[in-house]
């Protein structure tokens, strides 16, 4: 009989050729397209998802946060569309090659990232266009439906973009479930079945121009989005009730920037930005002969005016300055509380610099000074204004190509929620604030320390530890009068938080699964702070402790097809009020999905989603006066069992 297991020759040339491969040089960090026809990339976003050691991010451009993927240098300008959506848009015939740069280079700005990908564009004439259609397909057999079309036009030094695109889909965290009352007195326990349904309809109408101006680029973009989402759920219990909500809203938004370069190495970014929303809500809820009705409008604005200039005195030094004013404006009418209006004008300076010392060593040092203030109520005093100081420092140290450790130390301002702000600062209970300071954002120290392998072509492993030290924490509190215990937002002292991110891209080609892709992730948690109602030691409102992801992919060339799996674990979290306590949690959500290209320039996919029914459930332990007082008086279990359902998609390029 052949014997199966390795001799010690054979075992040991394995070991060499396996270590050699753990610490050989990262594969070079520019990607032309030729890259990326093994993977039969059609779009931007399919090319980036296949850069070898890359995770994209997209960040949240609507909270102004970058994501990791850079276009000619430069972050898009629209904040209503996400950067997934962008590079989904451009064909891959219109990239140059894509540039992986790890701890900068070449004057990039990093946008906080240790690693980005710059995307460079061909300057070239180019006209293309794609249609997609796409439809949900649920338990019950019944589709929705939607359509998306694009079109961009690159000739000379013009570039204009057009999308149109009409989208249904279901509210998939609905579904059957029940609600589960137990009281603490005689009263009987009550159940109630419970069986919801809701879509949401989206427009969307986005235009974009671009061209040379003054020996620079300018560049505007516009975008109309409309949108409604209706539900209804039913409650079967003694009496039948049933509660439908009804909204309708839309986002106006218009963009200029402007970009040139300028002598000895500088450049300079300006740009403007107007968005507008309108939204409205209404709700009514039929018991029996009975029927009460509830609405929400809310209108915002945000004007923002920004500069920046960038200096490279020397090869591997860069220099930025810049200002940004912001002007934000809530206004707020419903049926259960007074008007409030609420504006928070904003001005930020910054000037950092970034050294790239070496090809092993770089280093990031900036000043943020933000100065803000709230006004509530148009013929309210203006709050008293605050300036933060948003200090940060980074360095990135590669002792061997393949290895990397990072170090951040930063310190954050958060936002304040209108919301809040609108109800801490109500001239109604103004009486009641006159011992409390205004409200204030939570400000947050991070120092965060990272480690980052890579292996083969495509693997990597990274761990990091953050630590979060949190002053002027916000989250409910209880002001406490002669006569009342009222239940606000406000800032509750000073918190610590813990986190450990553990992340593994191991390429499968070694494990008889060719071009396959194997991701692992997780995030373990922790956090301390003093309730400020039972002056108890607790975690953070909204924490998950631990989160993981496992993802599968592989790409079959010959048979046009790539495919994938995924899971996860879901949530379950954690938030006190001063009368009540509340879990919320959701079981794994599981996907696998199929591409198909029967033509260079047709895609189908089939997408199956939520394969395990997500369960999902939010328990209430509300008590009769406080959490301090103790005395529970209901305890309410709500279960709700969602279903799996399929999407089907079909896109054509021109």
């Amino acid at each position: 009989m052949h014997n199966v297991w390795m001799t010690p020759p054979t075992f040991l040339r394995h070991a060499v050729l396996l270590a050699c491969a753990l610490t050989a040089e990262v594969a070079a960090q520019s990607y032309a397209p030729d890259y990326f026809r093994q993977f039969q990339a059609s779009t931007a976003m399919d090319m980036v998802n296949r850069l070898p050691g890359f995770t994209f991010d997209g960040g949240n451009a609507g909270r102004g946060v970058a994501g990791n993927v850079l276009i000619n240098g430069k972050r898009p300008a629209a904040k209503n569309d996400a950067l997934g959506d962008v590079l989904g848009r451009i064909p891959t015939a219109a990239v140059e090659r894509i540039e992986v740069i790890n701890g900068g280079a070449n004057g990039i700005d990093m946008l906080g990232y240790p690693t980005v990908a710059n995307l460079l564009l061909k300057q070239m004439d180019l006209v293309s266009m794609s249609t997609t259609a796409s439809t949900s397909i649920l338990p019950d057999g019944s589709l929705t439906p939607s359509l998306e079309g694009n079109y961009s036009l690159k000739r000379g030094d013009q570039n204009i973009t057009a999308l149109l695109s009409r989208s249904r889909s279901p509210d998939m965290a609905q579904g059957l479930g029940t609600r589960t009352t137990v009281f603490t007195g005689p009263t009987p326990a009550a159940q109630v079945r419970v069986a919801g349904a809701g879509v949401a309809e989206n427009t969307a109408v986005k235009l974009g121009y671009g061209q040379d101006l003054l020996d620079g680029q300018l560049t505007w973009n516009g975008a109309l989005l409309p949108w409604t989402y209706q539900s209804q759920a039913s409650f079967d219990a003694a009496s039948h009730s049933l509660t439908s909500n009804d909204n309708a809203g839309h986002t106006r938004e218009q963009g200029l920037t402007y970009s040139r370069d300028l002598a000895h190495g500088a450049s300079i970014d300006l740009k403007a930005l107007y968005r507008s929303s309108e939204t409205s809500a209404e709700s009514a809820t039929i018991t029996g002969s009975d029927t009460s009705r509830a609405y929400t409008n809310t209108s915002a604005t945000e004007q923002v005016l920004g500069g920046q200039v960038s200096w490279q005195p020397a090869d591997g030094v860069v220099v930025r300055g810049g200002l940004e004013r912001a002007v934000n404006t809530n206004e707020t009418s419903a049926s259960y509380q007074a008007n409030a209006w609420v504006q928070e004008s904003r001005i930020e300076g910054q000037l950092s610099s970034a050294w790239q010392v070496d090809s092993s060593l770089s280093a990031e040092a900036g000043l943020k000074v933000a100065h803000s203030s709230l006004t509530v109520g148009a013929d309210q005093p203006e709050a008293k204004a605050h300036v933060y100081p948003k200090p940060r420092l980074r360095l990135s140290l590669s002792p061997l190509p393949s290895l990397q450790l990072r170090l951040r130390v930063e310190r954050e301002v958060n936002q304040l929620n209108f919301g809040d702000a609108a109800a801490y600062f109500d001239p109604a209970n103004k009486a009641i604030r006159d011992d409390y300071p205004d409200l204030a954002p939570a400000k947050t120290w991070l120092c965060e320390g990272a480690i980052e392998y890579k292996f083969w072509e495509r693997g990597t492993a990274m761990l990091s530890y953050t630590q979060s030290h949190i002053s002027d924490a916000v989250d409910r509190m209880p002001v406490r009068t002669v006569t009342n215990t009222y239940d606000v937002a406000g800032n509750i002292g000073d918190a610590s938080a813990d986190s450990v991110t553990g992340l593994l891209n191991l390429p499968t080609d070694n494990l008889a699964l060719p071009q396959g892709l194997l991701k692992l992730s997780t995030t373990w948690r922790s956090s301390s702070i003093t309730d400020p109602v039972t002056l108890a030691t607790r975690r953070l409102s909204g924490e998950t402790p631990l989160s993981w992801r496992v993802e599968f992919s592989q790409d079959l060339p010959q048979q046009r097809t790539n495919w994938g799996i995924s899971v996860d674990n879901g949530w379950s979290n954690d938030s006190w009020q001063v009368a009540e306590r509340d879990t919320s949690s959701g079981s794994g959500w599981a996907r696998a999905f199929v591409n198909y290209k029967p033509l260079p320039n047709l895609m189908v996919t089939l997408e199956l989603n939520n394969l395990a029914g997500r369960t999902i459930t939010y328990d209430r332990m509300h008590y009769a006066a406080d959490r301090l007082a103790g005395g529970v008086d209901f305890v309410e279990h709500n279960i709700t069992r969602t279903q799996p359902f399929a999407m089907l998609r079909v896109r054509r390029d021109w």
